[in-house]
């Protein structure tokens, strides 16, 4: 019988397997276990341990994404269902550090930005998408007494969802966040030669001191805590090593806006 939770781990094993177009058979084979093994961990009959999750997520290239939804499993008991929605922790933070290396952070998006972004997902109908798009936006002022700290690749602000005036609207609105020192930015070039090749995430620091991380994955996202969240931080700090400075990021983004 399937145990509930581990539905969703077998969910991700599954859904990576036919991602890379590998049979169970041959997954079986590349970590040394039996087919049965692979047909009882794909419908939740049955947990690997962390090696082996690891060993999954290595041969199917997931990026991480197996391996977290473990640790996420194994630790579901300590982690408090509020942590899971970043929008309920941000309201209880003091410090948030986020990376973005897909679209401009949801915090910082423009009305218009938003909307495209969302309608380009192609999830839901209009009436819905207005109503994230002021849900997002209307964020920033939320957390108005927030330390606001962002590193972003520079493909996301060359990546026009819709239009050219869509992003250059939104560029001009991110200069203006960093020229009145709501936030600090920094963008890390494309031409980086030791960009770690990481997922999207963020971590935020609560009133007590306790970090909460959250991971972006195709499969969804993985809350971070202890260990994992101080693993984070340092990550974050060597990004912003690599990225240019909060000045030369506006001049580059400056740049790129003038020239679209």
């Amino acid at each position: 019988m399937a145990d509930e939770r581990w539905t969703r781990f077998a969910k991700v094993v599954k859904f990576h397997r036919n991602r890379t177009d590998l049979s169970q058979p041959a997954l079986a084979r590349s970590i040394h276990v039996g087919e049965s093994t692979i047909a009882a961990y794909e419908t939740g009959r049955r947990a690997p341990n962390r090696t082996t999750a690891q060993a999954i997520d290595q041969a199917l290239s997931a990026g991480g994404a197996i391996l977290h939804v473990w640790d996420e499993l194994t630790d579901e008991r300590e982690i408090p269902e509020d942590w899971r929605n970043f929008e309920k922790v941000e309201q209880q933070a003091t410090e948030i550090r986020e990376y973005q290396n897909v679209v401009v952070p949801g915090l910082l998006q423009t009305v218009d930005y938003a909307r495209q972004c969302l309608q380009n997902l192609r999830l839901w109908n209009d009436e819905r998408i207005e109503h994230l798009v002021r849900q997002r936006t209307q964020r920033l002022e939320a957390v108005s007494a927030v330390s606001l700290t962002f590193v972003v690749d520079e493909i996301v602000l060359r990546r026009a969802p819709g239009s050219p005036k869509v992003l250059h609207a939104q560029l001009d609105h991110l200069i203006e966040l960093v020229s009145a020192r709501v936030i600090w930015l920094s963008v890390l070039p494309t031409d980086t030669l030791t960009h770690p090749g990481v997922s999207s995430f963020r971590i935020m620091t609560l009133a007590d001191g306790r970090l909460v991380g959250h991971e972006e994955y195709i499969s969804g996202v993985h809350v971070a805590t202890g260990p994992q969240a101080n693993g984070l931080v340092t990550l974050f700090g060597s990004l912003q090593a690599e990225a240019l400075s909060t000045r030369e990021s506006a001049k580059l983004i400056e740049s790129i806006g003038n020239a679209l």
